[in-house]
């Protein structure tokens, strides 16, 4: 990926898999390039709702936490798409975080909704690491030996994933023919077949 290319890499901690989805954590990874920028984002949110068990059985976050550490949703979403800016949006499981989950948001909250759309880690993982059965962040932490702070914590998800694509991607596919980023958006999204034949690597 060309050194000079910009985006940003999100994760989301949520209320749950169905609609209507509220984001209570949001945080974000600055990227330049292969490489973290060292620019971080990172707030909870507090919608004033009950959080459901199954929800906080995963992050661990209830009400009360949300009340004691959250800001007003509105405003934490024009200060994390203030750090978003232009650069290119990516996420582990970009339809979740992006389409499930903020772009539904940002329209509840009337806080625009114009973005710049980048690759999901998930599918350029599948992609490049063809070899493996499954490519969940759990699983490519414990394999590739990545620094997971906490599991379901927006930021340290975002960090392990920015981790992944400079250790773990970027070795595979500097040289090739996806070091612009649009490349590496359609190669993200090609047929496996022809992607591995893309990358001279065995099915």
């Amino acid at each position: 990926m060309r050194r000079a290319t910009e985006w940003t890499l999100i994760d989301t901690e949520t209320t749950g898999l169905f609609a209507p989805i509220h984001v209570v954590e949001v945080a974000a990874v600055r990227m330049r390039g292969w490489e973290p920028t060292g620019e971080t984002f990172q707030t909870f949110l507090d919608h004033d709702i009950e959080i459901p068990h199954v929800a906080e059985a995963v992050h661990g976050y209830d009400r009360a936490f949300l009340r004691r550490h959250g800001r007003a949703p509105r405003e934490a979403h024009r200060a994390f798409r203030a750090f978003l800016g232009d650069r290119p949006i990516c996420a582990h499981n970009l339809s979740y975080d992006l389409d499930r989950c903020l772009l539904p948001e940002w329209t509840r909250l009337q806080v625009g909704t114009d973005h710049a759309r980048g690759f999901c880690t998930v599918k350029l993982a599948r992609r490049t690491l063809s070899e493996l059965k499954f490519h969940g962040m759990g699983l490519l932490t414990k394999k590739y030996g990545l620094t997971r702070a906490k599991a379901h914590a927006a930021l340290a998800d975002a960090q392990a994933t920015a981790e992944l694509v400079t250790k773990v991607f970027a070795p595979r596919l500097r040289g090739t023919a996806f070091e612009d980023f649009a490349e590496l958006v359609r190669f993200s999204e090609m047929d496996r077949r022809r992607a591995v034949k893309a990358l001279g690597v065995r099915p």
